[in-house]
């Protein structure tokens, strides 16, 4: 039986004489400018939801199954959370009442000083997908601000964290937006805790329809770690009259998965397996262990076989191209004239992406060169 993460996500209006429609519209206190994806919801209940683009929302609540000091809790990156409680809701007034919400302080992240001038190495953590059929998705009705989250091992000492890469095997919808959240492992009973990005910007992508590599570059954001965390993708909006069955790839080795049904909902664990997570990492060393490791990594680099080429369109190189081999999974990018080199053996598969291209698959032969010749998505031919 083929192994699976499942985060049913829902979000439902309770059919009751006694439900409410809170609704408003959330502002930055000092600019008055409207607040995207801010998470609203009564803590640890499983109702919520998060803000549109235009800070508007609308949480259906019943007040029968909750009491007056239950909780409802309005939280962004970058400002001071807000609460209210059950019993002080009203929908009297407004259309859309506003709600003020101040900028926190931003807190800047502590200089650690050493005798040892210390430099960043590359590093990948986190889990792949190689053929098992595990999967996790997030399916039928919509929970905004629902969560599926996997623990990434990691040594101790600080490292940056450079790009999230994932798979999404199926998205029926025309796209769906997410929250990549980074989180530390101190939360009750190994879950996970607080946020480290401390950049106070979201980190969003929006999901193509169909089935993609995705990967996240997450070096403006300047997050940092120090041992082991979570990584988690949050639903924010799903566009299109399609619903919701977006299934991602998870890997075959044990680890913890959890999941939040809503925003402000409790962790839940999911299961024992790992979401196929995969970062790329900078942490920090010595000039001396970062000599021996780059050694290391040429001798394994001279002992594989590399093949390489151009993605070529109307006879101009292009940049920015992903190229994603199936088998090993590692994904590089063309250079700025066009070139290509990954690891591949014969009978490989490449895959060559860019938006506004076709997709174009590459059976690797025998030989060390192969050119990729794209085409545009309007092309007839």
């Amino acid at each position: 039986m083929n192994k699976f993460l499942t985060c049913i996500l829902f979000f439902g209006c309770y059919a009751s004489f006694a439900q409410i429609d809170y609704h408003g519209q959330i502002l930055d206190a000092k600019t008055q400018e409207p607040l995207p994806y801010v998470n609203i919801g009564i803590v640890g209940k499983g109702v919520g939801t998060v803000t549109d683009e235009e800070g508007l929302f609308s949480l259906v609540i019943d007040t029968s199954k909750f009491e007056g000091t239950d909780v409802i809790q309005i939280s962004s990156l970058g400002y001071e959370t807000v609460e209210i409680s059950v019993g002080q809701l009203s929908t009297k007034g407004e259309e859309f009442p506003k709600i003020l919400m101040r900028p926190s302080d931003i807190v800047l992240d502590g200089v650690v000083l050493s005798s040892d001038a210390l430099v960043p190495i590359s590093e990948f953590l986190g889990y792949r997908n190689y053929g098992e059929q595990n999967y996790g998705y997030w399916n039928k009705n919509i929970a905004l601000g629902g969560e599926l989250s996997t623990k990434i091992k990691a040594r101790q000492g600080r490292r940056q964290l450079n790009s999230l890469e994932f798979e999404v095997w199926e998205n029926p919808s025309d796209s769906v937006l997410i929250r990549v959240n980074i989180y530390d492992t101190g939360g009750s009973l190994g879950r996970p805790g607080l946020n480290l990005n401390s950049s106070q910007n979201n980190i969003l992508y929006t999901l193509p329809t169909g089935r993609n590599i995705i990967t996240v570059d997450l070096n403006p954001y300047d997050l940092y770690v120090a041992n082991d965390f979570f990584v988690s993708l949050e639903l924010l909006n799903v566009y299109g009259d399609e619903k919701l069955g977006l299934v991602l790839a998870a890997s075959g080795s044990e680890g913890a998965s959890f999941r939040k049904y809503a925003s402000l909902s409790e962790w839940e664990f999911l299961s024992d397996l790992h979401m196929a997570y995969y970062l790329e990492t900078s942490p920090y060393v010595t000039q001396k262990k970062a000599n021996r490791y780059e050694a290391k990594v040429e001798r394994v680099r001279a002992k594989k076989e590399i093949l390489s080429g151009f993605a070529i369109f109307r006879g101009k190189m292009i940049s920015d191209v992903t190229v994603y081999n199936e088998r090993t999974k590692e994904t590089v990018q063309t250079d700025e004239t066009g070139r290509y080199i990954i690891e591949a053996e014969r009978r490989d598969i490449l895959l060559f992406s860019k938006k506004g291209y076709k997709k174009m698959f590459l059976e690797v032969q025998d030989e060390k060169f192969a050119n990729a010749i794209m085409r545009l998505k309007t092309s007839v031919r």
